[in-house]
């Protein structure tokens, strides 16, 4: 099944910079607003506005032609509003079910300059002035709660994703057996895919409130396992409709978790 990955954040916070990772790493054609409109219309074009809108209509014809012909395609927006986010997110998913939206997290002023120099010194690079940047920040609304959609962040801690939707792929599926030490899974474990953990893994993930094994699952972040003695964060996972206690969790991680020191982040 075809991947949309969806590219979220602000001028200058290195969305395209991961885009062509995921590019590269998940064999997926990239597609970006900027790059087509320098292309057509140059650095500075008059009439944004309208050249910006004929530009995402030969995006979504390109994103629909790809996704048919089972390729995977990143959109490299920036999507800045929640209504955008919801809007791009609808239209994906008419496309294909596996839709992720990839957060790039960056300090604001580090964002500031790398615009700056960018306008200066890269002559291939759409024209945005400084006071062109403060107009469009007014504008930028950052990922919060209220975007209810499978999410990546990048650049960020793994206590970021509380709260927030995941898309979890199973590699030990309840009632499986540990490949090394034989035991077996009392419920779902795998990771979140386009994720880099501190251990330089993909960043694993218990599934709770689920009583059948599963190759996938969507639900939501309520909770982070943080081992104190080495770096190998693991993400609560639930449905979306259900919590569990402190000791609730602990119980059904026991398990696994009972033989390191480890801390338990709900917020």
């Amino acid at each position: 099944m075809p991947t949309i990955h969806l590219m979220h954040g602000f001028i200058g916070f290195g969305k395209t910079t991961i885009a062509k990772k995921i590019e590269h790493n998940f064999d997926a054609v990239r597609l970006t607003h900027d790059e087509l409109m320098i292309e057509q219309y140059g650095r500075n074009p008059d009439d944004f506005l309208w050249k910006y809108y004929l530009v995402d209509n030969q995006i979504r014809t390109l994103v629909s032609d790809y996704v048919r012909q089972g390729k995977n395609v990143i959109m490299d927006y920036g999507f800045w509003s929640h209504k955008k986010r919801k809007e791009y997110y609808d239209f994906a998913s008419k496309l294909t079910q596996d839709v992720v939206f990839h957060v790039v997290c960056c300090d604001m002023e580090v964002a500031r300059k790398r615009v700056q120099d960018r306008t200066q010194n890269d002559k291939t690079a759409l024209l945005i002035e400084q006071e062109t940047f403060d107009v469009l920040l007014k504008q930028y609304e950052p990922w919060c709660e209220k975007d209810v959609y499978p999410v990546v962040f990048h650049n960020a801690l793994s206590t970021q994703y509380i709260g927030h939707i995941v898309t979890v792929k199973m590699d030990r599926p309840l009632g499986s057996k540990h490949p090394q030490y034989g035991f077996k899974y009392p419920l779902n474990y795998g990771f979140v895919p386009y994720t880099l953990s501190k251990d330089k893994e993909e960043l694993d993930a218990y599934v709770l409130g689920c009583k059948e094994p599963l190759k996938s699952f969507v639900g939501k972040c309520i909770g982070v396992v943080q081992r104190t003695t080495e770096d190998d964060d693991k993400l609560i996972v639930a449905p979306v409709d259900l919590n569990f206690s402190d000791q609730e969790i602990e119980s059904q991680i026991a398990f696994q978790e009972q033989w390191f020191e480890h801390i338990l982040i709900r917020k």
